[in-house]
């Protein structure tokens, strides 16, 4: 009996597949980001992969200077009673908090008809209108609108985030801002 159990273990074996060659698994795709930020333009597109994309978390905080602020909208701090601004380390905590209770965020940033950029200035400012919407984890789906006023500066050939300003589009509407979604995030 004990000679059998060599070959009934062999058959076993070979009748499970395990020798056979499967087929690998594709890898998967790599968050989008811009390694080489050396424009402004690439900075604020990494701003927004930043929030659409969880996996480029660890990347984020580079995007800010060392002394980076955000300001909040001034309707926002009397309305919430929320602190005026913040620092770079406030940014990275919450956009981690916020990624752990989303399941996605999109952002659409547009140039604001009539208010150019000024590229001319040291830091160069930038403004836009944004749309943002997070699909929370139970599937519902919060938007928050307005404007921002974004400064940036080149840093060792990169560009980061100085100063952030938040605006509400209609001061006399109470829609969430950007600050709003960050204040309600903010650990």
């Amino acid at each position: 009996m004990k000679k059998y159990i060599p070959i009934l273990l062999l058959v076993f074996l070979c009748g499970c597949d395990i020798f056979s060659v499967r087929e690998a698994e594709e890898p998967d795709k790599p968050p989008l980001w811009n390694s080489f930020y050396t424009t402004w333009q690439l900075a604020l597109q990494n701003l927004e992969y930043g929030y659409e994309d969880e996996r480029n978390l660890p990347k984020y905080s580079d995007l800010f200077m060392p002394d980076f602020r955000f300001y909040f909208a001034p309707q926002d701090v009397n309305d919430y009673n929320i602190t005026t601004m913040w620092s770079r380390n406030n940014e990275r905590d919450m956009l981690y908090n916020l990624h752990n209770q989303t399941s996605a965020i999109n952002i659409a940033l547009e140039s604001i008809t009539g208010q150019a950029d000024d590229l001319s200035s040291s830091p160069v400012k930038l403004y836009r209108k944004y749309a943002i919407t997070v699909t929370n984890a139970d599937s519902s789906t919060t938007g928050y609108t307005g404007k921002a006023e974004i400064q940036m500066l080149q840093d060792n050939g990169f560009w980061r985030i100085i100063k952030w300003y938040d605006y509400r589009s209609d001061s006399s509407v109470m829609q969430p801002t950007w600050g709003k979604l960050k204040y309600e995030n903010a650990v």
